[in-house]
């Protein structure tokens, strides 16, 4: 798979997969994003990186579900379907649209995008989507360290037993849907393994800083250990990932872009162009004038 040229970019994945750093390495090689961003918190201190409307809109669009980012049982139930954005909320997809289509190259990156990228490939088909991958402990131990509940409440018993098992659940929802979308469009989809791939992002852009991901603690690695599906799929999107591409694509918005009155050149100019090349060709017929 190769990625010539990217005029959008779409970055998904499930939550603490580090969508944030791999949007942050596109923002640092040129790629535009919108200029009202998520506050940083202490989990994110550098930044989420992930534009305020769009956040707002996929919240709201999970609320048209009857779900949220960590419900469980009502991801489970949606993981199979191909999820569509609600009628009354494309006058506002319309709108980031147009906004993200007047500011090329761009990216902009939202976790629970991953539960509608087969609709965002449609609205957006100009734009790759990048998924990003990090193994299921590494991401419900971050979870929890960010003292993610996960809608379970402190009073049940083996309290945080449950809260590893509800985000491996969530952590398998999301990342089935993203592998059905990366298998049925591999010429629109790049995987990202995280930590796998920090180093060819570390080559493009130098954001990435030693010891930035850390390692799960025991407990979340024996029982994750337990979640065979979750390392099955795991495997699976891992194969997918193409670190040459990556490259590329992190390139491309360094590359020089179509001015944007390119094709509107006068008459004048046309012919003046017509007769240096006449002129060329009749000095040395070897020359290839090529359009």
């Amino acid at each position: 798979m190769t990625h010539l040229h990217a005029p959008g970019v779409i970055v998904a994945g499930m939550h603490r997969s580090s969508t944030s750093l791999v949007t942050s390495a596109l923002v640092e090689c040129g790629y535009h994003i919108a200029p009202d961003l998520l506050t940083p918190m202490p989990d994110n201190p550098k930044g989420y990186f992930e534009d305020k409307r769009m956040h707002t809109l996929h919240r709201r669009m999970l609320e048209a579900y009857d779900t949220a980012w960590d419900l469980s049982p009502r991801l489970r139930e949606l993981r199979r379907k191909q999820l569509r954005i609600p009628e009354h909320l494309d006058e506002s997809t319309d709108e980031l649209v147009a906004y993200y289509r007047d500011n090329g190259p761009w990216v902009w990156k939202n976790p629970r995008a991953t539960l509608f990228l087969e609709e965002w490939s449609r609205r957006f088909p100009e734009a790759t989507i990048v998924v990003c991958v990090r193994s299921p402990a590494a991401v419900v131990d971050s979870m929890l360290r960010r003292n993610d509940r996960m809608r379970i409440s402190t009073r049940r018993s083996f309290y945080r037993l449950r809260r590893i098992f509800r985000g491996l659940s969530i952590w398998r929802s999301y990342n089935l849907m993203a592998y059905r979308f990366v298998r049925a469009n591999p010429d629109r989809a790049l995987v990202v393994r995280l930590p796998g791939d920090l180093d060819v992002i570390s080559e493009a852009c130098g954001v990435v800083e030693p010891g930035l991901l850390r390692p799960p603690g025991w407990t979340v690695r024996l029982t994750a250990a337990l979640a065979l599906r979750c390392h099955w799929l795991h495997w699976r999107l891992r194969r997918r990932a193409d670190p040459p591409s990556m490259r590329q694509l992190l390139a491309a918005a360094r590359a020089p872009q179509p001015a944007a009155d390119a094709g509107r050149a006068n008459v004048g100019t046309i012919l003046q162009v017509a007769a240096s090349l006449t002129v060329t060709a009749l000095l040395d017929l070897s020359y290839n004038v090529t359009f």
